[in-house]
């Protein structure tokens, strides 16, 4: 609360003449909207620079912090989040926390969470180009685009839950580059433009959904700080209950030979050769091949 001349209190925001509060605390604001002001004003301002939150040296002065961003920078700051704790832990506060600016700065780069999440799947996706033109044969192109993106999600594990299950993928054009090339990686052989399209994207789909219990375990690891192998040996007499009173004869056979083939490494070099001989009984069929096709 700010004075006027003669002590009657004034407005923090506008300076409008405010009046006297009936009880409690003085009126420092003379409306909802002037509240409104000051509380994005102060989230405007950088943390201070003793904030336990901010880890050492990664905060630098306030006024130095603001003119050094860019989209970048907020970017790069998001997907180092996420790959520490998980894409939910990800918010416009975090990041400006660590970038040691004020939360509404961010928003001058970044418009949206739903934004934000784009830019990130696209820089990750834009670190790991397909190579051109790529190996000779559709099915090593194919096999190839299916192991980076594979390999992508091993490194960011978050990635799968911004990019799987849906029909509203991330406006990304990295990611797209993806679909486009293996589009390409077809073309030629016979196929119209839609199966192409459906050729492409369910590639995508099979090693999104693929990698999704990667994003799941790396969260799970985090929180129990046990594996995947210790959980399932501490939970092994429950299972051997719940199976044995379910009587599923097949499950119940279930040993470190099954353990070993249902990792998530396993089931997808298991899924994208079917996948990928399934393309080719398609493309054998269209041309009339009697024999197979994977180098043509």
């Amino acid at each position: 609360m700010t004075k006027k001349g003669g002590g009657v209190a004034a407005c923090e925001v506008c300076g409008r003449e405010l009046r006297a509060a009936e009880r409690g605390r003085p009126r420092r604001y003379c409306s909802r909207a002037c509240r409104t002001r000051a509380y994005r004003a102060r989230l405007a301002e950088p943390p201070p620079a003793d904030d336990p939150a901010v880890p050492a040296g990664s905060m630098p002065a306030g006024r130095a912090a603001e003119a050094a961003l860019d989209q970048d920078r907020v970017v790069r700051a998001a997907i180092a989040l996420a790959d520490r704790e998980g894409v939910a832990a990800v918010s416009m506060r975090r990041i400006a926390t660590v970038l040691g600016v004020g939360v509404m700065s961010l928003y001058r780069y970044v418009p949206s969470r739903e934004e934000l999440n784009d830019l990130m799947v696209d820089a990750v996706f834009a670190a790991r180009p397909l190579p051109e033109p790529g190996p000779d044969g559709w099915r090593a192109r194919l096999e190839l685009s299916a192991r980076r993106e594979w390999e992508l999600y091993r490194r960011h594990p978050w990635v799968s839950h911004l990019v799987a299950v849906t029909t509203r993928p991330p406006v990304a054009p990295a990611l797209m580059a993806y679909t486009d090339w293996r589009m390409r990686a077809l073309d030629g052989h016979g196929l119209d433009f839609a199966t192409l399209v459906q050729v492409a994207i369910m590639i995508g789909t099979y090693v999104q959904s693929a990698a999704v219990p990667l994003a799941h375990e790396a969260q799970a690891a985090r929180t129990s700080r046990h594996s995947r192998r210790e959980w399932a040996r501490a939970r092994k007499e429950a299972f051997a209950r719940s199976i044995g009173a379910a009587r599923l004869p097949m499950v119940s056979e279930f040993g470190d030979e099954a353990f070993e083939a249902s990792e998530p490494e396993n089931i997808f070099e298991f899924g994208i050769h079917r996948l990928l001989d399934g393309i080719e009984l398609l493309l054998r069929e269209d041309r009339g091949y009697p024999g197979p096709v994977g180098t043509r």
